[in-house]
């Protein structure tokens, strides 16, 4: 069921995610192709991930890899 409550300051959306590997395959195939580019906004350590969760794209280094 989604949210009764919404912000008062924009919009809530109300969304479920479902795994689905083929999906996941081909979106894996884009990226490594160069059909994909995202769009990343930080790239921070696994020590800051609570800081980390702000409006944008974060991507939380778990390894130094």
């Amino acid at each position: 069921m989604p949210p009764k409550v919404r912000p008062k300051d924009g919009r809530a959306a109300f969304f479920v995610v479902e795994p689905d590997r083929a999906r996941l395959a081909e979106l894996a195939t884009r990226l490594r192709d160069g059909r994909l580019k995202p769009f990343v906004g930080a790239v921070r350590p696994l020590a800051e991930a609570p800081a980390a969760f702000a409006p944008g794209k974060t991507i939380i280094r778990v390894t130094e890899d």
